[in-house]
C-alpha cells in the first residue's frame, strides 16, 4: 500500500515538532516523534517497507508495528490529510 499526502497538505517541522498542515482547511495536526517517523517512512517507501524498517529500528514485532501504522494512516485519511492507495507498480 502506498501513502501520500492529500493535495494541499504539507508535512513540516515547526519549533522542533512535526505538523501536518492543510492549505484547503487551514487546519494543522501535530504528530509526536514516533508518529512523525512512521508517517515519513510510509510516505517515502510505502506502508509495508515502513513496517519492516520500523520493526527493525524499534526491535518490535512486525504485527504490532503494522497495526500501529495502519491505525495512524486510517486516522489521518479520515481527517483528509493523507491518501492510502495501492502500491506503485514495481514496488
Amino acid at each position: 500500500m502506498r501513502l501520500q499526502l492529500t493535495p494541499g497538505t504539507s508535512l513540516t517541522t515547526i519549533e522542533g515538532k512535526s505538523v501536518l498542515f492543510s492549505v484547503k482547511t487551514g487546519e494543522s495536526y501535530g504528530l509526536n516523534e514516533t508518529a512523525a517517523q512512521m508517517l515519513r517512512r510510509g510516505l517515502e517507501g510505502g506502508l509495508e517497507r515502513a513496517v519492516e524498517q520500523l520493526a527493525k529500528d524499534y526491535n518490535a514485532p512486525i504485527e504490532e508495528i503494522r497495526s500501529d501504522l495502519d491505525e495512524l494512516a486510517r486516522h489521518l485519511a479520515q481527517m483528509k490529510l493523507v491518501q492510502i492507495g495501492p502500491a506503485d507498480q514495481g514496488s
